[in-house]
């Protein structure tokens, strides 16, 4: 069995390359590059293009966009001051061709890469869950295709239905050391997670794990809340 898995999918003008460095790692590797105007192509391992890593619950929601179970998933990567979306989602509701984006970069995927992108990813998974949640591990490989990349949370928020199918967001964020303040509403409560609205009727998701003073759940009135400050930049993003 092997225990790397690369494949890279080529386009006229943009190629998508999908890489697992090792079976026992919880991750893979999501890169997108583009063709200069001499002819040759990007290299990952000069800096060049976007890469970012993938947890095993990211790769669950790709493969429900894959099995069209969901119209799209959008991800958000907040580490410092590097924040990156994610998108994989159908062009259509005919469903034949997927829109990847990462950063600025883009890529189209139709058959029969479609196909063989499911599979990898399936086999990939499986891979995962048997060999990367049990056990200990030392892995380095590949490391160095993300510079300063560190451990992640996964926090989900935004399901809801259209055409029959989900739409599913989460945001990946790193520790974060920067906190702002602001002023909102507890709308509703979950059990990770707080739906505030703002002074300006916004409203969204916050994980309470970024919250850094004491709320009361049940005041209805505008509250202060010390807040990680990627929070507040994420959702700057989305508009």
């Amino acid at each position: 069995m092997a225990d790397f898995h690369t494949k890279t999918f080529y386009g006229q003008k943009s190629s998508l390359m999908v890489t697992s460095p090792a079976r026992m790692v919880p991750y893979i590797f999501l890169s997108c590059i583009h063709r200069k105007d001499d002819g040759k192509w990007e290299k990952t391992s000069k800096g060049e293009g976007k890469t970012v890593k993938l947890s095993i619950e990211e790769i669950i929601c790709i493969l429900e966009v894959l099995h069209r179970r969901s119209a799209n998933w959008r991800g958000y990567h907040v580490f410092r001051e590097r924040k990156t979306e994610i998108y994989v989602g159908w062009e259509d509701e005919s469903r034949q061709v997927l829109r990847i984006k990462i950063g600025d970069y883009k890529k189209k995927i139709r058959f029969p890469n479609l196909n063989f992108l499911t599979l990898l990813l399936e086999h990939v998974l499986n891979e995962k869950i048997e060999f990367a949640t049990s056990g200990t591990f030392e892995s380095k490989e590949k490391e160095d295709m993300v510079d300063g990349e560190a451990e992640y949370s996964v926090f989900a928020e935004h399901i809801t239905a259209r055409d029959g199918l989900h739409i599913v967001e989460t945001t990946e964020y790193g520790a974060s050391i920067d906190r702002v303040d602001i002023k909102a509403r507890i709308k509703v409560e979950s059990p990770k997670a707080l739906l505030i609205t703002l002074e300006s009727d916004e409203e969204f998701w916050i994980p309470k794990s970024t919250v850094h003073n004491e709320y009361d759940v049940r005041n209805k009135d505008l509250q202060k809340f010390t807040v990680d400050k990627w929070i507040i930049e994420k959702h700057k993003i989305l508009k």
